[in-house]
């Protein structure tokens, strides 16, 4: 992958320092079998042995209420037989018998965080409060419409163990399709479900390589994948995402930057200098005009000729700018909310929480690891603008989701990204992002969909859509399933 990518992963976590068993047991082959719902017509029950030893208790510490009966452990990925290599997932089967025929795989979270934030803070039944206050129902859950899995599988994240590693993305897509593979063996009963998979930031490069590697393997897989979904996600070099509409952004939202006369000026004279909002202005085109040339050379340190650290500063003057309580993940949030060093979510390191995940040994919880420690040698594949094309050709159906007041991955950045791309034989989107997308009789966004993929704007969110704006999330949700013809 490009340096500007990598610039990404590990600069923007820089930023945020400085600013603040085996399969539990060896598991013979399962038959395929055909899923089936409760007789009740309720969730999907499963009979397996195997399935017992995950099974989580319905009302989980600390937690008022139960839940449907979930199961969540560890389970063997390895793909090489001298390491040793265990993902760690959280199944919770969907409300209802409609839900029962999907399958959502949320894989993952951030860039090297676990998948439990997006459990807890987003999208599944429990919804808990960085404050402290009592955990509540989430009424906007996705298993409302879908049986949902959150899979940490990167190397030390989350509750992960082994002494495997990762060279590139697509070795993580090479892991997801291996727990896959493991995780059909113990609940055989989901054979034959149609899989999606999820995630956000840049999960939204792994999740282009678990979809191109389970593609390519399709017939050793009993869930057919289907189509993907990603929210506010990193899928093309950083100068696209990070640093086109940086400046932008915030000219248009100064209200809450708040710079002062002098660091806007300087902010605007090193746009000016690196060229970025021109470069913006000039393609962010309906329909593009041709494949576009690169934005600078000024990123990247290894060209003396052209690098330009004040280019490269850039995305680091609107960081370092801001107000220190100003949440840049969701910009209109109030003052001190945002969880920048990612300390604040501390409930998985319960001990009791993890005997109830079916973890034997208690660890030390911590819901981010450090780019450099998962990806020693920076991420070894392409970008997943480079294999989204062909994503789309074999999926049903791709969601791209993204919130208007996410400053760290500014909206018409992801835009931008997406006019550079062909598939399905043409350039980009056509047509502009005019139609109006309405939830609940609300103006809740816009979108436009052109030959399989889906790109949402959603309003008045931040990063964290499912958290902020969780009935327009729930709703794209169905559309990606198809429980909704149209948005």
């Amino acid at each position: 992958m490009d340096y500007l990518t990598h610039t990404r992963l590990s600069f923007f976590l820089l930023l945020i320092a400085i600013s603040l068993g085996k399969l539990q047991a060896a598991t013979p082959h399962a038959s395929d079998k055909p899923s089936q719902a409760s007789p009740a017509g309720g969730p999907i029950t499963f009979r397996s042995p195997l399935a017992k030893a995950f099974v989580v208790p319905q009302s989980l510490p600390g937690v008022g209420f139960p839940i449907q009966q979930s199961y969540a452990g560890r389970l063997n990925i390895a793909t090489d037989p001298k390491q040793t290599a265990e993902a760690f997932f959280w199944m919770i089967p969907a409300d209802n018998a409609r839900g029962s025929k999907h399958v959502t795989m949320w894989i993952n979270g951030y860039d090297v965080c676990s998948s439990l934030y997006g459990a807890f803070r987003g999208s599944g039944p429990i919804t808990m409060s960085l404050e402290g206050g009592k955990p509540v129902k989430n009424p906007y859950s996705w298993t409302r419409s879908s049986n949902v899995i959150y899979l940490d599988v990167l190397p030390k994240v989350g509750f992960t163990r082994g002494t495997y590693s990762v060279n590139s993305s697509r070795d993580v897509g090479v892991l997801v399709f291996s727990f896959l593979k493991s995780f059909l063996k113990v609940f055989p009963e989901m054979n034959g479900l149609n899989l999606f998979l999820a995630g956000n930031y840049y999960t939204g490069t792994y999740a282009n390589y678990a979809a191109q590697k389970i593609y390519a393997q399709q017939s050793q897989l009993g869930l057919k994948l289907q189509g993907m979904i990603l929210v506010d996600a990193l899928i093309a070099a950083s100068d696209f995402h990070m640093y086109a509409a940086t400046t932008k952004f915030v000219t248009e939202n100064n209200d809450v930057f708040k710079f002062d006369a002098a660091k806007l000026q300087k902010l605007l004279a090193t746009d000016k200098q690196c060229g970025f909002s021109e470069y913006l202005k000039k393609f962010l085109t309906y329909p593009p005009s041709g494949h576009f040339p690169e934005i600078t050379k000024a990123l990247d340190p290894s060209n003396p000729p052209w690098f330009t650290p004040d280019c490269m500063n850039l995305y680091s003057q609107m960081y370092m700018g801001a107000p220190r309580d100003l949440n840049l993940w969701n910009i209109h949030d109030k003052p001190g909310s945002a969880d920048t060093n990612y300390t604040r979510f501390n409930y998985p390191g319960r001990p009791d929480v993890q005997k109830a995940f079916n973890l034997a040994d208690v660890q030390p919880w911590s819901f981010c690891n450090q780019v450099q420690n998962v990806f020693p040698n920076d991420d070894g594949s392409g970008l997943a603008t480079d294999i989204l094309p062909d994503v789309i050709q074999r999926s049903k159906k791709v969601v791209i989701m993204h919130a208007e007041l996410d400053a760290t991955l500014p909206v018409e950045g992801m835009r931008l990204a997406l006019q550079n791309v062909t598939w399905a034989g043409k350039q980009g989107f056509q047509k502009p992002l005019t139609t109006n997308l309405i939830v609940a009789g609300k103006q809740s966004g816009k979108y436009q969909s052109e030959r399989g993929l889906t790109f949402v704007q959603v309003a008045k969110s931040g990063a964290m859509i499912a958290h902020d704006q969780g009935e327009v999330a729930l709703t794209v949700l169905d559309y990606l399933l198809g429980n909704r013809p149209a948005l």
